[in-house]
């Protein structure tokens, strides 16, 4: 029904336009001459009110459920196997190592090597045996439940076998909820309910729309598999375990799991008592001297170093560093690699075994290590799981100060607008037409100085909200207005606008046969409202992308990356309307003391000097600050371009997994090695080529 009254409302909106567009043209009696001014701000009005309906119609959500509900279904459960099934699970490091040793499953062979020890609350314990299912065990445990290990014990494994086969019994059954793997460490950013969370995670993760997420995670039609409660920062994972404890309150129907290091579960200071347990036992020396033998001459090279050095015992418990070993020692004894403890070392000679067994022409092995360095290093700094192109900011350059890339940029593109500006203004009214170029120079500048949406590393953070900025939801008219008065009044941009268009005013309305002070007086008010009005929609826009973010599943290009391309694709909609708005604004008061077509061409220039400004200020900006960042990297030889073949080239020497639109490395652990060596600094930049006696920062 509403979109049928926003139909109608457009529609005779649209007839009213043409009645006054007439009427703005002067198809009138003589004797009504003199109030023909009034069509100009009828005009102003109607265009305004139809450029509103407009904006709520193309926001008005689809409806949910029927077909689209089921087609929707079927491409969230093809994404959940295809980023974690396919791409992880079936290439865990464990299967990848069998595969490359050349190690083949016996009858009596475990897929896995490792125990799972099982307990609820009633009092329930047991062991999963070899006939016994993941599945089947988190029914038994009432289908919520908590997975616990070691680093490396296989809990992230576990949750996707879990994940497999509940997808599997989806994909039969239509009432069966859609299970969806989640990773926590991006909840402590904004630390919604879990519920809110959850939906927006649908949608950036996995391209879900909005309406259809909230519908499915209120009637209880998803199931959250939510790995790495770990991860998340510790002064927030508390609050975690509550917003997780107050969901499963809500919805106790709702089937739910989640990992955790076993360490970091028991310091909780509240555990989530309603949940069974599960717990991967570390590997015994029986077990794992049964799996060395079944390996056959596969394992020869492990089992040599292992009877060279008894402590190595000590890391043969982890079934990922059993893995690791494996492969790190396939050739057999060798000479130490790297420096630091054991486990570093053996980091390092997994490393160096794999980019001397895979070597790839465009990656020398020192630039491959100093690149995941550096992803591990930033990845960490941010608390990032999954990283994905958005990410790479200025920050990430060790000798260029953050606010660089910025200044270049936005020197760049205000000195574009105002070229631009200075050429419309020529071919529209003359010289005096050009003053106009280097005024829309230095408000474009100053927009941009206020702007505080523009910066990649905000944008980087996908919906991450600054503290107390404001609602999560964007309310358009309220919060171009808030901008607005914002602009004008806390700020010195206010000012700024207030004095340099009042030069405007000077110039086109003191000037030669523009002549008289209300002239001047209309053209300078035209010009400031047109650039107030500008700013406080960039501002609001890029706010409003900036909450919603990207959505996922998005191709990943490397410049502009999925969010600088949907704020593209944004503005170039979004700019003929406020063209048109501000135009019209800026033409009626020129044109209402003067009555004549001077306005029209004062109007076409503002108008076009606005519309630039918000494509400027919200995509092009950030765009070609992106290029300079990753120029810069790339000349410092910190990160290659383009990045993406790198990133699937080291997930060829398993270090990183493909993940959907995204990257993770094939355990947290070897992210923390690869990050260790940028904060230990072990790895240092090359220095540019104009870099002569700057000292180098490490990391």
């Amino acid at each position: 029904m509403r979109r049928v009254t926003m139909v109608v409302l457009t529609v005779v909106c649209a007839t009213l336009l043409g009645v006054v567009t007439n009427v703005a043209t002067g198809v009138l009696p003589d004797r009504w001459s003199p109030y023909l001014w009034i069509a100009w701000p009828l005009l102003a009005l109607v265009a305004t009110a139809l450029t509103v309906v407009e904006v709520r119609r193309a926001r008005e959500p689809g409806p949910v459920g029927g077909a689209s509900a089921a087609r929707a279904r079927r491409v969230l459960l093809d994404r959940v196997r295809r980023y974690w099934i396919t791409s992880v699970l079936d290439r865990s490091l464990h299967v990848e190592a069998r595969l490359q040793l050349g190690i083949t499953a016996s009858a009596d062979d475990r897929r896995y090597p490792w125990t799972l020890r099982a307990s609820h609350r009633d009092g329930f314990t047991g062991v999963l045996d070899d006939r016994t299912s993941v599945a089947a065990l988190f029914e038994r445990l009432d289908r919520a439940m908590v997975i616990l290990g070691a680093p490396g014990a296989g809990k992230t494994t576990t949750l996707l076998e879990l994940t497999r086969e509940l997808l599997d019994g989806a994909e039969t059954d239509r009432d069966a909820p859609i299970p969806v793997v989640l990773n926590l460490s991006s909840w402590a950013t904004r630390r919604q309910p879990l519920a809110q969370w959850l939906a927006e995670q649908l949608t950036e993760r996995y391209g879900i729309p909005s309406a259809q997420a909230a519908a499915w995670v209120a009637a209880g039609e998803i199931l959250p598999l939510l790995d790495g409660l770990d991860e998340v920062v510790e002064t927030r994972r508390d609050e975690c375990v509550a917003a997780i404890a107050a969901f499963h309150a809500q919805q106790p129907l709702t089937p739910i799991a989640l990992c955790c290091r076993a360490a970091e579960y028991q310091r909780l200071r509240t555990s989530l008592s309603v949940y069974g347990t599960v717990t991967i036992e570390p590997l015994t020396r029986p077990q794992i001297e049964r799996h060395l033998d079944r390996a056959g001459p596969a394992l020869a090279g492990l089992r040599a170093v292992l009877a060279a050095d008894e402590e190595l015992w000590e890391f043969t418990g982890s079934p990922l560093l059993l893995s690791i070993m494996a492969l790190a020692y396939a050739d057999g004894p060798g000479p130490e690699t790297g420096t630091g403890s054991r486990r570093d070392r053996l980091f390092a000679r997994y490393a160096e075994t794999m980019l001397r067994h895979r070597p790839h022409p465009g990656y020398r092995p020192e630039q491959a290590t100093r690149y995941l360095s550096l992803l591990g290093d930033r990845m960490r700094a941010r608390q990032q799981s999954i990283f994905v192109l958005d990410l790479v900011a200025p920050d990430w350059s060790p000798t260029w100060p953050r606010r660089n890339p910025d200044l270049y940029s936005r020197t760049a593109i205000s000195i574009a607008v105002g070229l631009v500006v200075a050429l419309c203004g020529a071919a529209l009214a003359g010289r005096l037409g050009v003053a106009a170029g280097p005024v829309a120079a230095v408000l474009t500048a100053l927009g941009l100085a206020f702007g505080e949406y523009d910066d990649l590393t905000l944008i980087a953070r996908w919906g991450r909200r600054p503290e107390g900025r404001r609602s999560i939801r964007v309310n358009w008219l309220t919060d171009t207005a808030e901008e607005f008065l914002e602009i004008l009044f806390k700020s010195a941009v206010g000012g700024s606008v207030v004095a340099g268009t009042l030069a405007v005013g000077a110039v086109f309305g003191l000037s030669g046969g523009w002549a008289g002070l209300l002239t001047g007086l209309a053209y300078w008010i035209g010009f400031a409202l047109a650039a107030l009005l500008a700013m406080s929609v960039g501002n609001t826009v890029a706010f409003h992308l900036y909450i919603v973010g990207p959505p996922g599943g998005a191709p990943r290009r490397e410049v502009p990356s999925p969010a600088l391309r949907q704020r593209l694709r944004f503005a170039l909609r979004a700019t003929p309307a406020l063209g048109v708005i501000a135009g019209t604004l800026a033409g009626l008061l020129v044109a209402w003391p003067r009555n004549d077509a001077d306005g029209f061409r004062y109007g076409l220039l503002v108008g076009t000097a606005a519309a630039l400004y918000l494509l400027a200020s919200v995509a092009v900006g950030p765009i070609v600050e992106q290029w300079l960042v990753r120029r810069r990297l790339a000349r410092e030889d910190a990160l290659p371009r383009p990045l993406r073949p790198f990133l699937d080239y080291a997930v060829q020497c398993l270090f990183l997994r493909d993940v959907g639109d995204g990257y993770i490395f094939v355990h947290r652990e070897l992210l923390e090695f690869f990050a260790d060596q940028v904060t230990a600094g072990k790895l240092r930049p090359r220095r540019p080529p104009h870099v002569d006696s700057v000292a180098l920062k490490d990391g």
